[in-house]
């Protein structure tokens, strides 16, 4: 299957999942796990900068025309398209712990509720202010963290299971290591 395509629809059933479900759930003090942040890191980590840019933006942007969508206009597409560039150019390693995933993912929440607090400030929303921020920032991060675990190892498990990982045949040859010259 075509990685683009593949991730492509895991971001869309993640962001209908959050629209539909997540966003309609009693939580306590009114925060949701964020289910399409932890939906693009996880391609991001498996795919590429680029990709991980461009299924944030296209991520955001549903999720900024959705109803009830009470913000600017591409406020979201700009913070998850620039979420997924950053965790994107940190491709997981090789060698790296089951934990890895779960690090990015964290800072990658903490850096989009920052920079969507961020935005919202120069554009000029009065909802936004330090205390709000201070208050809602780590549950968030906690709420979100809590289902991580089900979005990010299905996600991660799929893509590593239906698209052959070309980066790895690709470094086993002579002149991918830089020795020669063409």
């Amino acid at each position: 299957m075509n990685r683009g395509l593949l991730a492509g629809l895991l971001v869309a059933a993640a962001v209908i999942v959050q629209i539909t479900v997540v966003n309609r759930l009693p939580m306590p003090w009114g925060v949701a796990p964020d289910l399409v942040v932890l939906t693009v890191v996880a391609v991001a980590l498996r795919t590429s900068a680029v990709a991980g840019a461009l299924s944030g933006f296209v991520a955001g942007l549903a999720v900024d025309v959705a109803p009830p969508a009470d913000h600017e206009l591409g406020r979201y597409a700009l913070v998850l398209c620039l979420a997924g560039y950053l965790v994107g150019l940190l491709r997981e390693p090789l060698s790296s712990s089951w934990r890895w995933p779960y690090g990015v993912a964290a800072a990658a929440i903490t850096g989009v509720s920052l920079g969507y607090a961020l935005v919202g400030v120069v554009l000029g929303d009065p909802r936004i202010s330090l205390a709000a921020v201070a208050s809602i920032l780590p549950v968030s991060v906690i709420m979100t963290m809590i289902v991580s675990p089900l979005v990010i190892a299905p996600v991660s498990w799929v893509m590593r299971s239906l698209v052959p990982d070309d980066l790895i045949t690709v470094g086993d040859v002579s002149w991918a290591s830089g020795r020669n010259r063409l």
